[in-house]
């Protein structure tokens, strides 16, 4: 029963195994194209294996020669670490591109600030610019060049400042701009490494004093508006007035804008207790300056005056221009009425000069001519009679016998004209130089009437020889005896000097008051007959009054 069993197992176990091998050749038949895959792909891997041994023995080659490169050059600038630093240094840079960019916009943005007049922005980005130059010690070019353009700018913002003082400012827009301009100062002077800081502030502040007043001269000599003369008066078309109101306009625009730079001055840059007494005020420089400038410009505009009242009033206005000034301590006063002696000096001299002309070109135009008859009149009241009030003070009228002679008269009628305007501006500073001209002008007179008796007495003279004889001898005694004591008088009582005024009357009475009759009738009738005992008796009166008058020269 063993044996049998055994041989029972062993032929279960070769079926089995049978089986196992038929299982297997069934298998191996269904995946015969997964073993033909493995199998080629393995060779192909075998010679993909091979090849790549082949390259990496060609590679090494060329590992070796380029690690002998990269020795060669790894101190140079084109090494991987500089590439590497240079590559580090962009992606920072672009991590900051934003700050950048604030950075490169300083300079468009302050000018648009100095532009805009917004100061003290401006002044806040030039303020940066020193931080950024204190920080960025390593010098970075960016930066460099942005604080170069801020430190431009920052001049336009200086320059923009001190055009604004060229134009009219208020106080508050004054105060503003000098304490922008300070500040200016101040950044500076965080930039100066000196260690006297203190007089480079002086020096800075001085500076900021001369820069003010520069620009206010700018503004004092921009000549304001003139008034235009009103429609529908009489000086509408008047030189004179245009003239006076130009030279006026002038002095207003003097006196406020001067006092007005000074106080704005004195209220900003007031001195300091612990100056030296010994300095010289700037602005006191100034205003001395300003003032001589003035007369200056004064003495231009008074020449083109043609009368006495636009001269009282610009001397007005000086004289309180003078007062204004005088509160700040600039008082000119005493240098204004030399200016104005001279103008009205020359004024009635001329109209003096113009009277003498004329008479000189009346008696050569009648001369030449031959007639007499413009140099003598018949038309006098013979009734009229002159009086004189020692207690009255009016001055005594021209006497009627200059109308027998017209020459004559309107020789006096152009010397009170020259005392009318002298009466509109009198100045104690012209007589003594009244008193000159009125001698020169006498004795000018005198010689052209002593020329033009000689002249017609010369043999051969044409026409009315006889009449124009008697008209240059009248003349000539009625010069000495009326005209010239009678210029004298009025000049004297003009200048309010009523007792020789009157002295001189009373000569001019006495001449006048004998021959009323006697002129009325050689005028009149002409006839040339006279009697002998009168002409005596009027020449021992006329010597007596011309001894007087001589008397009275003496004592003054």
């Amino acid at each position: 029963m063993s044996s049998h069993g055994e041989v029972d197992e062993r032929i279960a176990s070769k079926s089995a195994l049978e089986a196992a091998e038929e299982q297997l050749r069934s298998l191996c038949a269904s995946h015969a194209g997964t073993f033909v895959s493995v199998e080629r792909r393995g060779y192909a891997l075998e010679v993909a294996l091979k090849d790549l041994l082949a390259s990496v023995k060609n590679i090494e080659l060329f590992v070796s020669s380029s690690q002998n490169a990269l020795d060669q050059e790894e101190e140079s600038d084109s090494s991987l670490a500089a590439l590497s630093e240079k590559h580090r240094v962009r992606r920072r840079t672009l991590l900051q591109h934003s700050s950048l960019l604030e950075l490169l916009e300083l300079p468009s943005l302050m000018d648009a600030c100095v532009r805009s007049n917004l100061y003290e922005e401006a002044l806040s980005i030039a303020a940066f610019a020193n931080t950024l130059e204190r920080r960025h010690a390593e010098r970075n070019e960016v930066v460099l060049k942005v604080i170069v353009q801020v430190r431009s700018r920052q001049v336009d913002l200086r320059r923009h400042l001190l055009f604004c003082l060229k134009n009219h400012v208020s106080m508050p827009q004054c105060l503003e701009i000098v304490t922008a301009l300070r500040r200016l100062n101040s950044i500076d002077l965080e930039r100066q490494s000196e260690a006297n800081l203190e007089r480079v502030h002086a020096a800075m502040e001085l500076r900021l004093q001369v820069d003010f007043l520069e620009a206010r001269d700018a503004w004092l000599d921009i000549p304001g508006s003139n008034s235009a003369p009103f429609a529908g008066t009489e000086y509408v078309n008047s030189s004179s007035y245009i003239q006076s109101e130009q030279l006026l306009d002038v002095i207003e625009r003097h006196r406020t804008r001067m006092f007005e730079i000074e106080t704005q001055f004195n209220a900003i840059f007031r001195v300091q207790a612990n100056a030296e007494k010994n300095s010289v005020s700037l602005l006191s420089m100034w205003a001395s300056r300003r003032v001589h400038s003035f007369l200056s410009l004064l003495a231009i505009q008074l020449n083109q005056m043609q009368d006495s009242a636009s001269l009282r009033d610009a001397l007005d206005s000086c004289i309180f221009f003078s007062a204004s000034m005088g509160r700040l301590g600039a008082d000119f006063t005493s240098q204004v009425p030399p200016l104005f002696e001279k103008k009205i000096l020359s004024l009635v001299t001329s109209i003096w000069g113009e009277g003498v002309g004329h008479l000189a070109d009346t008696l050569k135009i009648c001369r030449d001519a031959g007639v007499a008859s413009p140099l003598s009149s018949s038309a006098i009241n013979s009734s009229v009679s002159l009086d004189i009030d020692s207690s009255s003070l009016a001055p005594l009228p021209p006497p009627r016998e200059l109308m027998a002679l017209p020459p004559l008269g309107r020789l006096v009628n152009a010397f009170l004209n020259g005392l009318n305007e002298l009466r509109r501006c009198l100045l104690p500073g012209i007589f003594p130089l009244l008193r000159k001209s009125l001698a020169a002008t006498l004795a000018e007179v005198n010689t052209t009437l002593q020329a033009n008796e000689r002249l017609v007495l010369t043999p051969g003279l044409r026409g009315d020889a006889t009449e124009l004889r008697e008209c240059a001898k009248a003349m000539k005694e009625a010069m000495k005896k009326i005209v010239t004591p009678y210029m004298k008088g009025v000049f004297e009582d003009s200048l309010g000097n009523t007792k020789s005024a009157r002295d001189f009357y009373e000569v001019v009475l006495a001449n006048t008051a004998p021959k009323l009759t006697s002129m009325g009738s050689s005028n009149v009738d002409k006839e040339g007959e006279e009697d002998n005992g009168n002409p005596k008796e009027v020449k021992s009166e006329e010597g007596e009054t011309i001894e007087k008058e001589e008397n009275i020269a003496e004592e003054e």
